[in-house]
């Protein structure tokens, strides 16, 4: 909202610091408040500034015996109020309006009092002024975004190096190893066939030898069957020729030839017999053989040496360190169930989320810093641009050049060439250069705020310096209030107008 700069402004107090109950007229040009000291100017002056910024503590303002205050400001056709309250604890709030041009800025920039930001760093030997620009130039608006993503990467950062990405991080390291156990496990068993293969090997003549003697005790078995079913056969022939020669006369010609016969057929009978026997002691040691064979063959098939042992103890131990290692890549592929946030969730897929959101927030954190960068390196050559404009127009005697550099520092060069220390500069000079840059900070950032104060910070001034900074001030600025220390021990501040 543009100003009316031709208003008077009325401004009142109650209980603010030591000044009770206080009423003064702020009107356009230069408004001199003088008063001794610890009459109420520095109150004043910081309640005059809390109704256009916030950067005025509640507690600098309240009188320390009182629970309650109130400044009020009457500017045009409307009163802008804040009421002040003190609570339980002690400490102070404020609640109320601020008037139409406040801007949180101009603290920083259009008052200049021992604690603004600028004279306290000067005073205390600071350099470092690029906080001061990312607050007067809304770059901080910029790095705040920075910083919270950046804060935010980290965060995800942090949790991508938790235990369950940690144990998927080793799941490259698990897979080599569990291929090596699984070549290894392959190794093993091959000896082993080998060593088997060699074992069958030395069986191989007695199972030749057994099986040429089973097929020998096959023959000898057939034989043998043969002989019995011819001896059976020459029985029964034996039985029938008996019962023929019954029944023949002795004297017969066929009785002759049935006993000839029989006689041929217990011959054959016998022989038979003999044979039969012969063959069955054959196949009973052919038998026998077998059974020996059988027994060498079992004997020498299980045989185990001590290698073959070991080998098979060392594929049972790598096999069950196999499973271990499987259930472990199993584990580490997959977070935990009783994960609040991620719960049996897949360790890739969660994974994959989160660089993706990495990947845009180094995206914003890219685009930020682009645009901080850009309204920093502008804000900071408008400055200096405004620094230069007020040197000149002041003709400071002692400089020849005050800016800000690359990396915000301050720099200050005497009319030789020469780069002073800031903590070098004397009272009066620190002073000077503080004005300096929010004179110049005003400028550049907020020309068209209608308000300027100096509280007592021009006491280390001739008149003539006094007159010349005011006047540089009064071609810029509406409304001017300053502040002035008098000779007398009492009384309430008093102001005084220069049109």
């Amino acid at each position: 909202m543009q100003p009316d700069t031709q208003l008077s402004l009325i401004l009142r107090l109650e209980n603010i610091g030591p000044l009770k109950h206080f009423q003064i007229e702020i009107r356009p040009g230069i408004n001199i408040i003088k008063a001794p000291n610890a009459s109420g100017k520095t109150s004043l002056v910081r309640s005059l500034a809390s109704m256009f910024s916030n950067q005025v503590p509640p507690s600098h303002l309240l009188s320390l015996d009182e629970i309650q205050g109130k400044i009020t400001v009457q500017y045009g056709d409307r009163t802008y109020v804040k009421k002040l309250r003190r609570t339980s604890s002690g400490s102070v709030t404020a609640s109320g309006t601020v008037l139409p041009f406040s801007d949180s800025r101009a603290f920083d920039a259009c008052v200049a009092m021992a604690e603004t930001s600028v004279v306290h760093k000067i005073t205390g030997g600071g350099t470092v002024f690029r906080e001061y620009l990312e607050i007067l130039s809304y770059g901080k608006y910029y790095s705040t975004i920075i910083s919270a993503a950046q804060e935010l990467v980290n965060d995800i950062s942090r949790e991508l190096a938790g235990p369950s990405f940690e144990r998927f991080e080793s799941i490259p390291l698990l897979v080599t190893e569990l291929t090596n156990l699984y070549l290894r496990l392959e190794q093993v068993e091959t000896k082993i066939a080998n060593l088997k293969a060699g074992r069958e090997d030395n069986a191989k003549d007695v199972v030749k030898k057994k099986q040429e003697t089973e097929a020998e005790l096959s023959k000898e078995e057939n034989g043998l069957s043969i002989l019995k079913m011819e001896l059976h056969r020459e029985e029964e022939k034996m039985k029938q020729l008996k019962e023929f020669l019954e029944l023949t006369d002795d004297s017969a010609k066929v009785a002759a030839r049935l006993r000839e016969s029989i006689a041929n057929s217990k011959k054959k009978h016998k022989e038979l017999h003999k044979a039969i026997a012969k063959k069955s002691k054959r196949v009973a040691y052919l038998r026998e053989e077998v059974a020996k064979l059988e027994k060498e063959r079992q004997e020498k098939l299980s045989f185990e040496s001590e290698e073959l042992k070991a080998l098979e103890e060392e594929a049972k131990r790598i096999d069950e360190v196999i499973n271990v290692k499987e259930e472990a890549i199993q584990q580490a592929e997959k977070i935990p169930e009783y994960d609040p946030k991620y719960g049996g969730q897949l360790v890739v897929e969660v994974r994959k989320d989160l660089a993706q959101r990495i990947e845009w927030l180094n995206k914003v954190i890219e685009y930020y810093q682009d645009k901080y960068m850009r309204r920093m390196t502008s804000a900071k050559l408008r400055f200096n641009r405004n620094i230069n404009r007020a040197f000149k127009e002041l003709m400071l005697k002692g400089f020849e050049n005050i800016f800000l550099d690359q990396d915000f520092k301050l720099n200050i060069i005497r009319e030789n060439g020469v780069h002073q220390p800031v903590e070098t500069l004397s009272a009066s000079e620190k002073l000077t250069v503080s004005l300096m840059l929010m004179l110049a900070a005003k400028e550049t950032f907020l020309p068209d705020f209608p308000f300027f104060i100096l509280d007592e910070l021009t006491l280390s001034y001739d008149s003539a310096r006094f007159k010349q900074i005011l006047n540089y001030v009064k071609r810029r600025v509406p409304y001017i209030v300053v502040t002035a220390l008098t000779s007398e021990e009492r009384g309430e501040p008093i102001v005084t107008y220069e049109a």
